[in-house]
């Protein structure tokens, strides 16, 4: 008897660990758990960060009930999904590259996200965005800063990219009066630098798109406790909720 339930303790315990520890998990990627904690800090972060799609959105300001606000919402969680997937797929070409962010880069990096996030007096604010799981989370952004900064660090223009550059943005440039300057007429010195600040904002899209198509057959939207939480709901005859049902992810930008 004593075996018995020795055996049957183990069997639980054997099943219960990772469906536990997948509770809070949103998807993984290339085998590593990513979390609902992440994917809404992300969310947060997006309408904050001028490479997003959905940069200056102000979904708190806007009707729930309105098709327009859900539509962005649906959208804006969609990108979150393929930018941590995205970060994840950097963070492992930074570890290949021998990329690596301090620690003590790393504290500076919270310090800042915590001084740009939080009133000082919010202390319970304060406590959560320096939790280990947090932590992680600007430990990604940061790498994955430090990795696009290395990919962009080497670019070049030449002068055949700078005349392309002004032949789109040339309306930018106009003298004191308000008139167009020809291309002789720009401080040339400010065109290359505008069309190379330009250039490696492009590059870095571009880049993460690669990384998102490289990604999509390492991506996993069904966990653990998802996948037992159906088994025990179709065994006792209740109804599965969407919340259970494996992640659509989107691995196409």
């Amino acid at each position: 008897m004593m075996a018995s339930l020795l055996l049957v303790a183990l069997v639980a315990t054997i099943v219960a660990v990772p469906v536990a520890g997948s509770r809070n998990v949103a998807f993984y990627v290339n085998g590593k758990p990513v979390t609902e904690e992440h994917v809404l800090a992300m969310i947060t972060d997006l309408p904050f960060d001028a490479t997003s799609d959905y940069y200056k959105a102000r979904v708190d300001l806007a009707d729930p009930s309105d098709p327009k606000t859900q539509y962005l919402v649906t959208g804006l969680n969609t990108e979150a999904i393929q930018r941590l997937i995205v970060m994840h797929a950097q963070s492992d070409e930074a570890r290949r590259l021998g990329i690596i962010v301090s620690p003590s880069a790393i504290d500076t990096a919270v310090e800042a996200y915590v001084t740009d996030h939080v009133l000082p007096d919010d202390t319970t604010e304060t406590e959560r965005l320096r939790s280990p799981a947090m932590r992680s989370y600007i430990q990604l952004w940061a790498t994955s800063k430090a990795y696009e900064e290395t990919l962009t660090k080497d670019t070049t223009v030449s002068s055949d990219e700078v005349r392309e550059y002004f032949a789109t943005w040339g309306w930018k440039y106009t003298d004191a009066a308000g008139r167009q300057l020809t291309f002789e007429q720009a401080e040339s010195g400010r065109l290359a630098e505008d069309a190379l600040a330009t250039k490696k904002f492009q590059l870095i899209p571009e880049n993460r798109a690669q990384l998102l198509k490289k990604e999509s057959g390492l991506v996993n939207g069904d966990t653990r406790y998802k996948q037992f939480m159906r088994w025990w709901n179709i065994m006792f005859g209740i109804q599965v909720p969407d919340s259970l049902e494996p992640l659509q992810v989107d691995t196409v930008s």
